[in-house]
């Protein structure tokens, strides 16, 4: 997975588009998992905790239009979780390695604020 620079600032449609882009990079992850194949976690880390913290500081009524961007992004963490585990045991958490906890909250914080 290469490792892309991402700005401080980011609009809601940039931190969408990045957050469909991981959400691809995990599904990657997933199938080369299943291949037998090794893969490199940390990039895929780094690039989620700088835009689900970009999401977090966006102001609370920008939030509503990432909601199903950041479910997708959850449930492709949990897949990929859920494949490690088979894969190597019980391990942490993927949450925990690569920023799901911000994006968890960054997504409940934004359903509070829906009509």
């Amino acid at each position: 997975m290469n490792h892309q620079v991402i700005p401080n600032h980011m609009d809601t449609e940039i931190i969408k588009a990045e957050l469909l882009k991981i959400e691809s990079l995990i599904a990657t992850a997933v199938r080369l998992l299943d291949e037998g194949r090794v893969v490199e976690l940390s990039a895929l880390q780094e690039r989620t905790k700088r835009v689900c913290d970009a999401a977090v500081r966006l102001p609370k009524s920008e939030n509503a239009p990432l909601i199903p961007a950041m479910e997708a992004l959850l449930t492709s963490l949990d897949s990929l979780t859920a494949n490690l585990n088979r894969r190597f045991g019980d391990i942490p958490t993927l949450a925990n390695m690569v920023g799901a906890d911000t994006a968890t909250s960054t997504y409940g914080h934004s359903l509070k604020h829906i009509p």
